[in-house]
């Protein structure tokens, strides 16, 4: 049954219409004059939301094994997928095991580390929405398995999941206000959602429901809009590097448990909320304090790139994305080896392309490199010569564009 399954591809498909929407926050933002978007910021955030959905390729099979397994040995009733009442229990059971893993997420340090990508943007809008984690796949599975016990059919699971999903995007606005108080009352909305990703102190780890906020309220994790909302992380990023916004929490997690003093607390590092550090001599264990934010005050990581340089990072991000799309269509079509080739050369390129906006020392390096695999891949499909003819060109544009751009540099010093 595992081999033959096909998974529903209802986000793959829906990916057009989002970007539609986001169009018309731009136009709204537009009208307003309101700055709702950055350029550096939406591609670094698109960035990693490409990331997530090819990285998540090999990953999701983890949690879909793990699902079946249990659907098929241990459920307790089956529900049949033509039942609508099914589908709304689904969803809403959905949605319960989605708001205990995502509130989780925020209170345990491991789950932390695979979260918090999401809430790295400084800016809030529908791109925002987009940007998540590479590596969340390998644990988050472990919340449904209730689901799967009860009885829903994977297919029917995974779809929910989907719906969930896609109706999470548009509370990531900040162009709607609030919408009544019956769908403020039992509904995620913006006004909710944009709590949940604010870093004042009063709204940390509120508001974690995908599409319903009642749980939020039943467990005494609900919060009013009041304040204005600073966004981002309580300690900030400060880069639009796709692959280290990934690992570097974990990574954080390991120095801290390693520098730790005492056994115990090297293994409490992993389990404790964020912002708890351990015990050093005399010192007890304890809590960073969460600083107070003002939108008036806050300095978001804003770098500006040469008009050279965002023209021609702003033509190649669209044209990776764009074939980011296609693989992601087709994908049922490439061998695994074809995958990971493709994977490989998506996140170089998406490495290269944000360290060129950053300015850093390495981008030049890198985004060769990134070019010349690129016609290993094509060595792989065994394409027509007319691609290595583009990919020639690409090599000769990049290089042309390098020097000038060092030569300005060297002229600037």
């Amino acid at each position: 049954m595992f081999e033959n399954f096909t998974p529903p591809p209802i986000v793959t498909y829906v990916i057009p219409i989002f970007f539609l929407l986001i169009g018309i926050e731009v136009y709204i933002g537009y009208r307003k004059n309101k700055a709702l978007y950055r350029l550096n910021d939406s591609i670094a955030d698109l960035s990693t939301g490409i990331i997530s959905q090819i990285w998540g390729l090999f990953q999701k099979g983890i949690g879909l094994f793990a699902y079946f397994y249990i659907y098929e040995h241990f459920r307790f009733f089956e529900f049949a997928m033509t039942n609508p009442w099914a589908w709304v229990l689904c969803i809403v059971g959905q949605d319960f095991c989605y708001y205990w893993s995502h509130r989780l997420a925020h209170e345990v340090n491991i789950l932390w580390a695979g979260h918090v990508i999401h809430h790295h943007s400084e800016e809030y809008n529908l791109i925002v929405a987009l940007r998540q984690p590479g590596l969340g796949g390998i644990i988050s599975w472990i919340f449904y398995v209730p689901l799967a016990l009860i009885g829903f059919h994977p297919w029917m699971y995974l779809a929910s999941g989907q719906i969930n999903l896609i109706y999470q995007f548009w509370v990531h606005t900040k162009a709607i206000g609030k919408i009544g108080k019956i769908g403020e009352y039992l509904l995620s909305t913006p006004s909710h959602h944009r709590v949940h990703h604010a870093i004042n102190p009063i709204y940390i780890d509120k508001n974690h429901g995908g599409i319903f906020i009642i749980f939020d309220r039943m467990f005494g994790t609900f919060r009013e809009e009041t304040e204005p909302c600073v966004y981002g992380t309580v300690k900030p990023l400060r880069s639009f590097n796709p692959v280290y916004a990934n690992v570097h929490y974990y990574w954080e997690l390991i120095k801290q448990a390693v520098s730790a003093p005492y056994f115990l607390d090297k293994i409490k590092v992993f389990f404790k909320p964020p912002g708890w550090y351990p015990r050093e001599g005399s010192k007890p264990s304890g809590f960073l304090p969460i600083p107070e934010v003002s939108p008036a005050t806050f300095y978001k990581y804003d770098p500006k790139p040469q008009p050279e340089v965002r023209t021609y990072t702003t033509t190649w991000f669209v044209l990776v994305l764009l074939l980011s799309f296609a693989f992601l269509l087709f994908v049922a079509k490439f061998s695994l080896i074809s995958q990971i080739l493709v994977t490989v050369w998506v996140t170089l390129s998406l490495l290269s392309i944000n360290a060129l906006i950053e300015g850093k020392s390495w981008a030049g390096a890198m985004e060769i490199g990134r070019l010349l695999f690129g016609f290993l891949v094509i060595a792989y499909f065994d394409l027509s010569w007319a691609y290595y003819v583009i990919g020639i060109v690409c090599l000769l544009v990049a290089g042309i564009y390098l020097y000038r751009t060092n030569s300005q540099k060297a002229q600037a010093a």
